[in-house]
Protein backbone atom coordinates (compact mmCIF):
# COMPACT_ATOMS: atom_id res chain seq x y z
CA UNK A 1 0.00 0.00 0.00
CA UNK A 2 3.17 2.11 1.01
CA UNK A 3 6.21 2.65 -1.44
CA UNK A 4 8.50 4.37 0.69
CA UNK A 5 8.15 5.89 4.51
CA UNK A 6 7.29 9.12 3.87
CA UNK A 7 4.07 7.59 2.87
CA UNK A 8 3.03 5.71 5.80
CA UNK A 9 3.92 8.96 7.98
CA UNK A 10 1.77 10.90 5.95
CA UNK A 11 -0.88 8.65 6.23
CA UNK A 12 -0.89 8.15 9.54
CA UNK A 13 -0.73 11.62 10.60
CA UNK A 14 -2.70 13.36 7.98
CA UNK A 15 -5.25 10.50 7.26
CA UNK A 16 -8.31 9.96 9.95
CA UNK A 17 -8.40 5.93 8.37
CA UNK A 18 -4.36 5.64 9.33
CA UNK A 19 -5.06 7.28 12.74
CA UNK A 20 -4.17 3.55 14.57
CA UNK A 21 -1.09 3.84 12.75
CA UNK A 22 0.52 7.05 14.35
CA UNK A 23 1.42 5.86 17.90
CA UNK A 24 3.59 3.31 15.84
CA UNK A 25 5.34 5.45 13.18
CA UNK A 26 6.08 7.91 16.47
CA UNK A 27 7.27 5.25 18.01
CA UNK A 28 9.70 4.25 15.57
CA UNK A 29 10.39 7.56 14.09
CA UNK A 30 11.36 8.63 17.94
CA UNK A 31 13.32 5.44 18.95
CA UNK A 32 14.16 3.88 15.16
CA UNK A 33 13.63 0.23 13.87
CA UNK A 34 16.57 -1.10 15.34
CA UNK A 35 15.42 -0.47 18.68
CA UNK A 36 11.45 -1.00 18.07
CA UNK A 37 12.99 -4.45 16.74
CA UNK A 38 14.97 -4.91 19.95
CA UNK A 39 12.26 -4.62 22.47
CA UNK A 40 9.68 -6.56 20.43
CA UNK A 41 11.88 -9.49 20.42
CA UNK A 42 11.60 -9.15 24.58
CA UNK A 43 7.99 -9.19 24.70
CA UNK A 44 5.87 -12.57 26.01
CA UNK A 45 3.12 -13.51 25.22
CA UNK A 46 -0.21 -12.42 26.31
CA UNK A 47 -1.28 -15.23 28.41
CA UNK A 48 1.79 -14.99 30.52
CA UNK A 49 1.70 -10.48 30.18
CA UNK A 50 0.94 -9.00 33.21
CA UNK A 51 -0.02 -6.31 31.10
CA UNK A 52 -2.12 -6.21 27.53
CA UNK A 53 -1.64 -2.95 25.49
CA UNK A 54 -3.86 -2.93 22.50
CA UNK A 55 -5.83 -0.39 20.10
CA UNK A 56 -9.62 -0.44 20.72
CA UNK A 57 -10.57 -1.31 17.50
CA UNK A 58 -8.28 -4.61 18.34
CA UNK A 59 -10.05 -5.44 21.88
CA UNK A 60 -13.73 -5.34 19.55
CA UNK A 61 -14.89 -8.75 21.34
CA UNK A 62 -12.19 -9.11 24.49
CA UNK A 63 -12.69 -8.17 28.06
CA UNK A 64 -10.27 -7.84 30.77
CA UNK A 65 -10.49 -7.12 35.03
CA UNK A 66 -8.70 -4.16 34.55
CA UNK A 67 -8.58 -1.41 31.98
CA UNK A 68 -7.02 2.03 31.28
CA UNK A 69 -7.85 4.09 28.68
CA UNK A 70 -4.80 5.64 26.99
CA UNK A 71 -4.57 9.21 25.39
CA UNK A 72 -5.88 8.47 22.41
CA UNK A 73 -9.56 10.11 22.74
CA UNK A 74 -8.35 14.02 23.01
CA UNK A 75 -11.39 16.32 23.81
CA UNK A 76 -12.59 17.56 20.52
CA UNK A 77 -12.31 21.38 20.76
CA UNK A 78 -13.65 24.17 18.38
CA UNK A 79 -10.25 26.46 18.52
CA UNK A 80 -12.85 29.26 16.14
CA UNK A 81 -15.39 29.70 19.21
CA UNK A 82 -14.41 30.45 22.33
CA UNK A 83 -15.30 31.16 26.25
CA UNK A 84 -15.12 35.21 27.31
CA UNK A 85 -11.64 33.43 28.71
CA UNK A 86 -10.26 32.57 25.58
CA UNK A 87 -10.76 28.76 25.99
CA UNK A 88 -11.73 26.51 23.34
CA UNK A 89 -15.70 25.30 23.53
CA UNK A 90 -15.74 21.48 23.25
CA UNK A 91 -16.72 20.62 19.80
CA UNK A 92 -19.32 17.84 18.96
CA UNK A 93 -18.25 14.71 19.33
CA UNK A 94 -18.24 12.51 16.11
CA UNK A 95 -20.03 9.28 16.03
CA UNK A 96 -17.20 7.17 14.99
CA UNK A 97 -15.17 8.41 17.66
CA UNK A 98 -18.19 8.20 20.26
CA UNK A 99 -18.77 4.67 18.65
CA UNK A 100 -14.61 3.72 19.09
CA UNK A 101 -15.20 4.80 22.91
CA UNK A 102 -17.80 2.95 23.31
CA UNK A 103 -15.91 0.20 22.41
CA UNK A 104 -12.65 0.49 24.78
CA UNK A 105 -14.42 1.51 27.58
CA UNK A 106 -16.99 -1.52 27.78
CA UNK A 107 -13.73 -4.32 27.79
CA UNK A 108 -13.47 -3.74 31.28
CA UNK A 109 -15.26 -6.72 33.49
CA UNK A 110 -14.12 -5.26 37.26
CA UNK A 111 -12.38 -1.68 37.16
CA UNK A 112 -11.83 0.92 34.42
CA UNK A 113 -9.64 4.41 34.69
CA UNK A 114 -11.03 6.64 32.42
CA UNK A 115 -7.37 8.40 31.99
CA UNK A 116 -7.75 9.45 28.12
CA UNK A 117 -11.35 9.89 28.66
CA UNK A 118 -11.51 11.61 31.57
CA UNK A 119 -12.75 14.67 30.12
CA UNK A 120 -16.18 13.26 28.65
CA UNK A 121 -18.05 13.48 31.75
CA UNK A 122 -17.32 17.70 31.13
CA UNK A 123 -18.59 17.23 27.90
CA UNK A 124 -21.36 18.78 27.06
CA UNK A 125 -22.42 15.39 24.64
CA UNK A 126 -21.12 13.11 27.66
CA UNK A 127 -24.29 11.91 28.99
CA UNK A 128 -26.18 11.98 25.85
CA UNK A 129 -28.99 9.43 25.55
CA UNK A 130 -28.49 9.70 21.67
CA UNK A 131 -28.39 6.02 20.65
CA UNK A 132 -26.81 7.17 17.60
CA UNK A 133 -24.06 8.40 20.17
CA UNK A 134 -23.99 5.46 22.03
CA UNK A 135 -24.37 2.52 19.79
CA UNK A 136 -21.60 0.09 19.60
Amino acid sequence: MFATWGEVQEHAEGDPDGRDLLPFVEVIDEHGVDVDLETLSRLTTEAHAEVTVSTAHAAKGREWSAVRIADDFPEPVDPENTTLDGDPIPAEIEPAEARLAYVAVTRARHRLDLGGLSWINQHPDGNSTDPGLLAA
